[in-house]
């Protein structure tokens, strides 16, 4: 009896990888001096009964008795005097090793292993919520789910979800200029790396290359708070810039001409499924001269078009009455857009 509690001792000290060099040496002297197993089954047993059950997935129980069946074939072709009741014990012993560390092991792995998994299926959910939006050697405007808008510079990028929820928080790499809707009930947030820029409804510019060790924020428009993991690093009205060194964790703001900041964009003109009329009225306001549309029918035919490279008003009304089959005229109240038709 005592040998019995002795070896189911030294057995769970074994499994647990608790056992002293004397204690491993003292084991495995039983394993190998036994005349037969009936010591190691009691020991076996009594170490079974005492663990908690745990029902195992049957794909997974019959992956590891072909891996315990196929190490003790090859074990016994590789050993062959060893006997047929040792090797009967190695492969019981090897399972009840994978049982028992198991069991150890599930109150520890098992939460763990489950708030990985869950973890990964929401970022996976969420991955396939987002849209990323990247540009290279060019500009472009994206409007946001909330009406809101972009203007991305080059070699930038931006990812969103297709639906806000409670809150709006997008990520930038690189500059845009943004123009967000005001929500007293949702901020926005913009994250570039540790640092975050938070609004209510405003516009401004942020520029956060990776490869660069600055990020400035500028702001055109209302009012915007700039964050440092928690702590608030400033709070800009127009005509402010905050400059944050990513090295040295240190901010500067400044007094600057928020037009000269965002003058990389200003030239852009982006007409989203925009109809004629809004566009005469759109060009009207940016070139300072009064452009009607004197066709009704063809005042609400819509299209898209971007311009990019600073073109002329003349270049841009060619291509946008080319679109809607129509004609322009020069006159000295301003330009007269006629006839055209919808697509």
């Amino acid at each position: 009896m005592m040998e019995q509690e002795r070896s189911s001792y030294l057995f769970n000290k074994y499994v647990t990888k608790t056992c002293t060099p004397a204690e491993l040496q003292e084991f495995m002297a039983i394993v190998r001096n036994a005349d037969d197993d009936t010591v190691l089954d009691l020991v076996m047993d009594n170490f079974w009964n005492q663990s908690p059950e745990v029902e195992l997935n049957p794909v997974k129980a019959d992956s590891i008795l072909k891996q315990v069946l196929s190490s003790d074939a090859k074990k016994t072709a590789k050993t062959p005097n060893l006997s047929i009741q040792w090797l009967g014990w190695a492969a019981a012993f090897f399972i009840i090793c994978l049982a028992t560390l198991y069991f150890n092991n599930k109150a520890k792995t098992t939460p763990t292993r489950t708030n990985q998994t869950a973890t990964k299926v929401v970022q996976a959910d969420k991955n396939a919520d987002l849209l990323t939006v990247k540009t290279e050697n060019e500009h472009q405007k994206i409007t946001l789910p909330d009406g809101s808008t972009v203007i991305l510079n080059n070699n930038s990028s931006i990812s969103y979800p297709k639906v806000f929820g409670a809150k709006r928080i997008v990520t930038l790499t690189g500059e845009g200029y943004f123009d967000i809707r005001h929500d007293l009930n949702k901020s926005f947030t913009v994250h570039t790396g540790k640092l975050s820029t938070i609004v209510l409804g405003t516009a401004f510019n942020i520029k956060a290359y990776n490869t660069e060790h600055e990020i400035s924020v500028t702001v055109t428009r209302g009012k915007v708070s700039v964050l440092d993991s928690n702590a608030v690093l400033a709070i800009l009205t127009p005509n402010q810039q905050i400059i944050f060194n990513k090295k040295d964790k240190q901010s500067n703001l400044a007094k600057v001409i928020a037009k000269n900041t965002v003058q990389w964009q200003e030239s852009d003109i982006f007409f989203d499924d925009i109809s004629l009329e809004e566009a005469a009225q759109a060009l009207s306001k940016r070139f300072n001269t009064t452009i009607t549309v004197d066709n009704d029918s063809s005042k609400k035919c819509k299209f898209t078009a971007t311009f990019l490279k600073g073109e002329s008003l003349d270049e841009i009304l060619k291509i946008i009455c080319s679109y809607n089959h129509a004609q322009y005229q020069t006159h000295a109240g301003g330009i007269t857009i006629k006839g055209g038709r919808c697509e």
